[in-house]
């Protein structure tokens, strides 16, 4: 566990130094591609149902994005923690998975 972390911890940070300092000059009209909200709804949607890595990616990009941005400390973790949450639960919920 300790192992994924830290690879999520390095792949967060990586994903939002790209985003933040290389993508913002392909940008279409006014839109810069956020790889980390990308990759946060990828890892939710794909990973097994009792799994809590979801979530701490939502913190951990969530955080390397406000240290990158210039909006208060919080901003990007409530969001993508909030989205993580809101995804486990309509999946817990709303979706039945057949077991093959």
């Amino acid at each position: 566990m300790i192992k994924k972390v830290l690879i999520l911890i390095v792949v967060f940070y990586l994903l939002t130094l790209l985003q933040t300092s290389f993508l913002v000059h392909f940008n279409i009209k006014g839109i810069i591609p956020n790889l980390v909200l990308i990759a946060i709804i990828l890892l939710n949607l794909f990973e097994q149902h009792k799994s809590y890595t979801g979530l701490i990616s939502a913190f951990f990009g969530g955080f390397f994005l406000d240290i990158f941005s210039e909006n208060f400390i919080g901003f990007y973790v409530l969001i993508l923690v909030g989205l993580a949450i809101l995804i486990k639960f309509i999946f817990r919920n709303y979706v039945q998975l057949s077991a093959s």
